[in-house]
């Protein structure tokens, strides 16, 4: 996915000014910054929920599938998690009882699960409940907004594991948005780095992890401790 030149206005307030970022294929690319940096407007608008300028291109439209940061509001609690996954399957009514459950089988959840509410569920398990509905519609890219900050930290990292084992098992090309370069470190292959809706830096994520080549770039790193950096 080629993004080029994007720009996103909310009235005279510009989220996303002029940015063009690659997302190469079969491949995890972190946007990372402070709350406020227009990362999440800019995969609203990769995934075509927010209109923009510019141009996206190298994916069909509809082939972008995002799961939101908490899956508590992107999930309908009236309707069943086997419903809910079911929206996306693109395969014909006699089948759909076996691709849910393969589906939930992708994302370490018992096919039992299909029965029940969002409800009945912890927020780590609604959270891959959401990566299984996403992944249902067989996208082209998968964009991961702050997928994991609403979580508990003890359950963090099992999702964390799990994206990084879809990625090795389905070849899934990944838009990860974060706060937190340690976390892009561990899932991403390259980094970009976005503050009040610009670009800063981008690259692979060992090199700007490790020399960052601006100031708010080493900030960023400063401010997790257990990530190391010259």
């Amino acid at each position: 996915m080629k993004i080029s030149n994007l720009t996103v206005r909310f009235g005279s307030f510009t989220a996303v000014n002029d940015v063009s970022l690659e997302v190469a294929g079969g491949r995890a690319t972190g946007l990372v910054g402070e709350s406020g940096s227009g990362k999440s407007t800019l995969a609203r608008a990769a995934a075509g929920l927010t209109p923009y300028r510019g141009t996206i291109s190298g994916v069909p439209r509809g082939r972008v599938q995002m799961v939101f940061q908490d899956p508590s509001s992107s999930l309908n609690p009236r309707m069943s998690i086997g419903d809910a996954v079911a929206e996306g399957v693109r395969v014909p009514r006699a089948e759909r009882a076996r691709e849910i459950a393969r589906l939930l089988e992708l994302v370490s959840l018992p096919a039992s699960c299909a029965g029940r509410y969002p409800r009945e569920l912890s927020g780590g398990q609604r959270q891959r409940v959401a990566i299984a509905r996403a992944l249902a519609a067989r996208p082209e890219v998968l964009i991961a907004d702050e997928i994991t900050s609403a979580l508990d930290v003890s359950v963090q990292g099992s999702v964390l594991n799990l994206l990084r084992d879809l990625r090795a098992e389905l070849g899934l090309t990944m838009l990860f948005i974060s706060h937190n370069l340690a976390v892009v470190r561990y899932v991403c292959d390259a980094v970009a780095v976005m503050r009040h809706g610009h670009l800063l830096e981008h690259g692979p994520v060992d090199e700007v992890t490790t020399a960052p080549q601006h100031a708010y770039t080493r900030a960023l790193l400063d401010a997790v401790p257990r990530l190391t950096h010259s």
